[in-house]
């Protein structure tokens, strides 16, 4: 990428074994296209105040050459699953894949 990575976390302290996950997903999407220049991820923690969608939820912005953006508000839901940091960003990025792969299909 020609813009390095940035990783923010909103509600809770920075993780390094969720930021080392987070490398390994970009690097993944990377791969799957070669024209991503820049992505932005932000991991959001659950409020304590509500009951429902009380999973973690996971923003991912990327730009991908040439000037197109890729926008994935990965929403925490009522399913347990989501608790869990890693499951919220993995789906995250498998909806980012899915994103890329429609981006080019209409190219």
């Amino acid at each position: 990428m020609q813009i390095p990575l940035r990783v923010t976390f909103e509600g809770s302290d920075s993780s390094e074994p969720v930021r080392v996950a987070i490398e390994r997903e970009v690097e993944r999407l990377e791969k799957h296209n070669r024209h991503i220049i820049g992505c932005h991820v932000a991991v959001i923690a659950p409020s304590h105040k509500h009951r429902h969608g009380s999973g973690f939820r996971v923003h991912i912005s990327l730009t991908v050459s040439p000037r197109e953006n890729v926008i994935v508000n990965h929403a925490a839901s009522d399913d347990s699953r989501y608790e869990h940091v890693e499951v919220a960003v993995k789906d995250a990025f498998a909806s980012a894949r899915r994103q890329l792969d429609d981006l080019s299909r209409q190219k």
